[in-house]
C-alpha cells in the first residue's frame, strides 16, 4: 500500500492513508477505524509506524483513542444548519468582482453507495454525479470542491460543461423547481497529500473544510458538497436567499 523507497516517511504517509479513508467518508463520523494489528497488516509496516501515524492524527483531532474500545473517527464540534439561506462561492466570487476559472478534474456518474443513499435519500445504485472542481485566482488554487449531485432529482447535469457553467442554476433549469436551503458544517482540517497537492499546499498545511448539504425547496435533498478552502487566501462565501 505504501511506498517504503519515497522519501516520504512511512510514518506520515499512513497518516496520509488513514486521513483520505475518513476525508472520503470510508470511514465515517464516529466510526471504529481497523486495530492496529489490523492496519500493520493492511499497510506492511511496523506496529510503532502504526502508531506514530494514529497519534498524529489524535493531535490533529481526526481520531480520538478510547481505552479498552479502540479508535473512532471524531465528530465535528462545529455544525451551523443555514436554514433558508444558501452559501455560494461562485456567486460570492462575482459579486466581489474577482475573476476565477474552473478546471474540471473529474465528472462521470457513478451508482450511490449506502452512505450516498442516506445522504441524498435515493435508492442504493441510483446515478448520482461525481464532479470534482478546482477554482483559480490569478493562475493560483484557492478551493477544491467535490460534489456529489442526485440526477433523479435533476436529469441532465452529468451533460453541463462545468469550465463554462454553473452548477446551482443548471439544478433548477433540469429540477424545474429552486434551490431552498442548505445544511453546512465547517471545521480546519490538514490538507492531506491529496488535496495539499491539488490546492499547491504542503499536505501538513491548515485548510477550511465546508461539508454541506443542499435541499430543494421541497426538501429534497440535490447535493452533498465538500469544499476545501486555502487557509492563506481570503475568500469570502456570500449567504444568498434563495426563494
Amino acid at each position: 500500500m505504501l511506498d517504503k523507497a519515497s522519501s516520504v516517511p512511512l510514518h506520515v504517509q499512513a497518516s496520509n492513508f488513514i486521513r483520505e479513508k475518513i476525508y472520503n467518508r470510508e470511514w465515517d463520523v464516529d466510526a471504529k477505524i481497523p486495530t492496529e494489528f489490523e492496519l500493520v497488516e493492511l499497510l506492511g509496516m511496523s506496529r510503532g509506524t502504526v502508531k506514530r501515524a494514529i497519534r498524529a492524527l489524535v493531535d490533529e483531532g481526526l481520531l480520538v483513542q478510547v481505552r479498552g474500545k479502540g479508535t473512532f473517527v471524531t465528530r465535528p464540534n462545529i455544525s451551523h444548519p443555514s436554514g433558508n439561506c444558501l452559501l455560494s462561492f461562485a456567486e460570492s466570487l462575482h459579486a466581489q468582482g474577482l475573476e476565477f476559472e474552473t478546471q474540471v478534474l473529474e465528472q462521470r456518474v457513478i451508482e450511490a453507495d449506502e452512505h450516498l443513499s442516506a445522504k441524498l435519500q435515493i435508492p442504493v445504485n441510483a446515478p448520482v454525479l461525481l464532479l470534482r472542481r478546482v477554482r483559480t485566482i490569478d493562475g493560483e488554487p484557492v478551493m477544491y470542491i467535490e460534489n456529489r449531485l442526485s440526477l433523479l432529482v435533476a436529469p441532465g447535469l452529468e451533460r453541463i460543461d462545468y469550465v463554462k457553467e454553473a452548477l446551482f442554476p443548471n439544478i433548477e433549469r433540469l429540477a424545474g423547481r429552486r434551490i431552498g436551503y442548505s445544511q453546512a458544517r465547517y471545521a480546519a482540517k490538514i490538507a492531506g497529500e491529496k488535496r495539499g497537492e491539488i490546492l499547491g499546499v504542503s499536505e501538513d498545511a491548515p485548510v477550511l473544510h465546508l461539508d454541506q448539504l443542499i435541499f430543494m425547496v421541497d426538501n429534497v435533498p440535490i447535493e452533498w458538497g465538500n469544499v476545501w478552502l486555502r487557509a492563506n487566501r481570503y475568500v469570502v462565501g456570500t449567504v444568498l436567499q434563495r426563494v
